[in-house]
């Protein structure tokens, strides 16, 4: 007996030798593909880097000639606009990581190979000639861009598109940083406004890494910024002035926003739109004149303050306001590129001003504290804002710029540069339907027709409903008879109280089925009138992530009226 069970248990271990192999295959795959891209998206952002650093030390040299100060900002962002309008397929322009989360929630995961090659030369061409912009915009769209051409020539599913366009992403961020964490992390992050793509974190692993050696060993091993020395551990004072500064820098990130998206549809409804890169290359290039460190990347300006450069209060206080401007006036007006790095500029230039004006002194630690908490309250990638100040600074800043990220990111509430592609939750089927539909219709302006569509016009009437009263079982024995998860909980005069959901019910023990209702917790419901418009209930919808909306006749008596589901939204919009 003790035989037949050795050689049964043998022939299960050799049985279960294929499902191994099978799953050795896949991460196999896997790995393979992630380092193959990272290889291609490393050489490929060093092309870029060094094609921009070109056309940047052409447009410095000509700083001599005051005039030209004025006029490249025009010719760059003129020639920029000429060229996406006239090769690209996408005929955007503006921040590249807009348009790749715009194809990665609403598109079919992929980049158009002309778009990768076309739109990083008018990134590299606006910012090498003094646009107001970031590399890793540009970086991303090249990253996602060289993912997708080597996954379509691969073969890979539809279903994993999206997750290898995030791994070209990462390489790129990883690549033009040299910071393999950052560009891992601000991958996963940035679809999100507080979620993670967690099945990107192993692909972006690899591709970081492979991307990160790529970098170093063609561009330098050196950091981006100087590391930033910090003999003590930071003190109470220290964590308090984070904290307070966190707070700061949350009003100033919603005031770049706020500014940016101003821009942005001030340029949208323009009488000629054409000439919008020769006036905004203008307004860009007079700025310039009077302060021209906002124009380009700003990577001198950033250096000097965190070496503790000691900059008039006056002029730090421009510098920040004036690099937001420019920023909206470029990315509005035809120039195409990031906005990753501004945000580090002017949370560079706040910190300075903080510490400066407000502890005394010039504290480096204060300056990337402020940094790290722009990046996270204008793009809500919080991990990624840490990760970045410890990869080029030093990781003597962590736990102060912890503490500013985390409170700027919480205190800025939702605003973000990136609101109308960047959901705040992952959605289940029904939800990102409504979202993706949402989107497109905004996208063919047809905004009216979800102002004008009604509740009533849509609704459903005499919708399923569970008193208050009753115990569980009664209401379980209702559910056997309908085919929905969701129910509105009413008392007798049919107001509306609250819902319930299907795996609530299930979650509440056999001895415990004699409570009513209103003895349990029950969800809040969200509710509108008849006559609100669908575009509020939709808006609701994405907001709290739900997939139904109770109709009330009105919301101080909650009489329910009816009740919308985002099918029914579906049905009648498509």
């Amino acid at each position: 007996m003790m035989k037949g069970s050795g050689d049964g248990l043998k022939e299960g271990r050799e049985g279960n030798r294929p499902l191994g192999w099978l799953r050795l295959g896949v991460y196999g795959s896997i790995i393979g593909s992630s380092c193959l891209i990272g290889l291609a998206v490393g050489l490929s952002t060093v092309g870029f880097v060094r094609l921009y650093t070109y056309i940047w030390g052409n447009f410095t040299s000509t700083y001599e000639v005051r005039r030209y100060i004025v006029l490249m900002p025009v010719l760059g962002l003129s020639v920029a606009y000429l060229l996406v309008k006239g090769l690209a397929e996408v005929k955007t322009t503006g921040c590249g990581t807009h348009e790749l989360l715009e194809l990665y929630h609403y598109g079919e995961g992929f980049i158009p190979e002309r778009d990768t090659l076309v739109k990083p030369i008018a990134s590299a061409i606006t910012i090498g000639l003094g646009g107001s912009a970031g590399l890793e915009g540009p970086s991303l769209l090249l990253g996602g861009g060289v993912a997708s051409a080597i996954c379509r020539r691969l073969g890979v599913s539809h279903e994993d598109l999206r997750k290898y366009l995030l791994t070209g992403a990462a390489a790129g961020i990883s690549a033009v940083f040299k910071a393999p964490l950052t560009g891992i992390l601000y991958a996963i992050e940035i679809p999100y406004q507080r979620d993670l793509v967690r099945e990107a974190f192993i692909p972006a692993t690899f591709s970081s890494l492979v991307a990160y050696l790529i970098s170093i060993g063609m561009l330098g091993s050196e950091t981006i910024f100087p590391m930033v020395p910090y003999p003590t551990p930071p003190s109470y004072w220290t964590a308090f002035h984070a904290l307070i500064l966190g707070l700061i820098t949350a009003g100033c990130g919603v005031v770049f926003t706020a500014l940016f998206r101003f821009m942005k549809r001030l340029a949208s409804v323009g009488p000629v739109r054409i000439l919008n890169p020769i006036t905004g290359g203008l307004l860009l290039g007079l700025i310039g004149w009077f302060y021209p460190q906002t124009l380009g990347l700003g990577y001198d300006t950033i250096g000097e303050l965190l070496h503790g450069e000691d900059l008039p209060l006056g002029l730090l206080v421009s510098l920040i306001v004036f690099k937001m401007i420019a920023t909206s006036i470029t990315l509005s007006s035809g120039g195409s590129g990031g906005l990753f790095v501004p945000s580090i500029f002017v949370g560079s230039a706040l910190g300075a001003a903080y510490a400066g004006g407000v502890m005394g002194v010039q504290d480096k630690i204060i300056v990337t504290a402020a940094i790290a908490a722009l990046i996270s309250s204008t793009s809500k990638t919080l991990f990624a804002s840490i990760a970045f100040v410890a990869e080029t600074s030093g990781p003597s800043s962590i736990i102060p710029s912890l503490i500013s990220a985390t409170t700027a990111y919480f205190a800025s509430g939702r605003s973000t540069f990136l609101s109308d592609v960047q959901p705040v939750h992952r959605m289940v089927e029904e939800e990102e339907a409504v979202e993706v539909l949402y989107h497109n219709l905004k996208e063919r302006g047809r905004v009216d027709t979800l102002k004008e569509l009604k509740v009533a016009q849509v609704m459903t009437t005499n919708p399923v409903f569970l008193l208050e009263g009753m115990i569980l079982d009664e209401a379980v024995n209702i559910m056997k008879y309908h085919n929905y998860r969701v129910y509105p909980v009413v008392t007798e005069s049919m107001a509306l109280i609250g819902c319930i959901e299907i795996e609530d019910v299930l979650k509440i023990p056999e001895y415990k089925r004699r409570l009513t209702l209103n003895s349990m917790p029950l969800r809040s419901p969200i509710m509108v009138k008849e006559d609100e418009s669908i575009g509020k209930v939709m808006d609701l919808m994405i907001e709290y992530r739900a997939d139904h909306v109770y109709v009330v006749r009105d919301l101080d008596g909650r009489e329910l009226r009816g009740v919308i589901a985002g099918m029914d939204i579906l049905k009648k919009l498509i």
